[in-house]
């Protein structure tokens, strides 16, 4: 920030001067903080690309929309998806917005080249296969003991992914204090979400369904086992050590990893769905997305509860069943 606007800095009134280190803060809130991550590091690679190449630091920021044609160019040769190219390509973009600097990727040669990338390496795109209610019946049943934590964790992680239509990081950056336990349901505070891009919050709502599944009663059930207090700050979903005979949580501060969460659930669905593979951590928000969507929820409320911000990203989530499929024919009057 301080060499992209030193000449301006410098003739700045001193008083206005003092005031120019609240600009960088404010500058990064204006994305998640894993977007800026993942922009920063993207913008960082090719950074080190260009000065490997010889080209001068002056040439270098802006950049020069043949430079990263170039560099996109080389990426696609090595690529295996489309990713790396669109991270780099809006890396870039995201470095130069940020200061006020035209930005190369606006030039139309660039945005060929990383369209004809993107199509070069494409690959058809392999959704996850959505959890069912049987698939969750099974596992249950599989795991359930009364007094194990280790395993009740899992089947609550599950259970509350599946019917709070949650996605993998809201999970596992739930609070105690996120919580509220009421006579009929459960409120869960989600702080920041992917549609949450003004970080306002939102809160789910989960029934209380007083069957051995019921979501609620099992979440109950965990933080009994484990030992968190009403009053607690710390994440619920923690790594989980053995102790004697049963287990305890440790690393109370650190929520569980989203590679570690997999392992989990891998674990847990083993055996009871034909091909482990096709199946992932989304398989519990679209399930619960195309259970919902068969038992006729109306898509108002449908489209709340997941908090998408639009009909066709609620509608990537739901996998309608042959059955309703082969009736549009059905109902045309051959």
């Amino acid at each position: 920030f301080s060499k992209v606007f030193e000449r301006d800095l410098i003739q700045l009134p001193s008083k206005l001067r003092e005031k120019v280190y609240a600009l960088p803060g404010i500058m990064q809130a204006s994305r998640a903080d894993s977007t800026i991550n993942k922009y920063c590091n993207s913008f960082l690679r090719f950074k080190k690309w260009a000065k490997e190449q010889g080209i001068e630091e002056s040439e270098l920021f802006p950049s020069k929309p043949l430079h990263v044609s170039i560099y996109l160019a080389c990426l696609v040769q090595r690529a295996n998806s489309p990713s790396p190219i669109v991270d780099a390509f809006y890396g870039i973009k995201w470095a130069h917005d940020l200061v006020g600097f035209n930005s190369p990727t606006d030039n139309q040669f660039v945005k060929n080249i990383m369209e004809g990338g993107k199509r070069i390496v494409a690959k058809p795109v392999q959704k996850k296969e959505p959890i069912t209610v049987e698939n969750l019946r099974c596992m249950y049943l599989k795991l359930f003991e009364c007094n194990n934590l280790y395993n009740q964790r899992i089947i609550c992680m599950v259970l509350l992914a599946f019917a709070g239509f949650l996605r993998s990081s809201e999970l596992i950056n739930i609070k105690r204090s996120d919580i509220q336990f009421l006579p009929d349901h459960i409120e869960i505070f989600i702080e920041s979400s992917k549609t949450d891009i003004y970080r306002d919050g939102t809160r789910v709502v989960i029934a209380r369904t007083f069957s051995y599944m019921c979501p609620v009663s099992n979440f109950e059930l965990y933080l009994r086992l484990a030992g968190i207090q009403d009053d607690s700050e710390e994440y619920v979903f923690c790594a989980i050590s053995k102790s004697g005979s049963g287990y305890r949580l440790r690393n109370r501060e650190k929520p569980l990893s989203y590679t570690r969460v997999r392992e989990l659930f891998i674990e847990a669905f083993t055996g009871i769905v034909d091909n482990i593979k096709v199946y992932g951590l989304h398989s519990l928000r679209s399930g619960g997305a195309t259970a919902s969507a068969v038992r006729g929820i109306p898509d108002r409320i449908f489209k709340r509860h997941g908090r998408w911000r639009s009909e066709s990203a609620k509608d990537g989530y739901v996998q309608d069943p042959l059955s309703e499929r082969l009736s549009v024919s059905k109902e045309l009057g051959l």
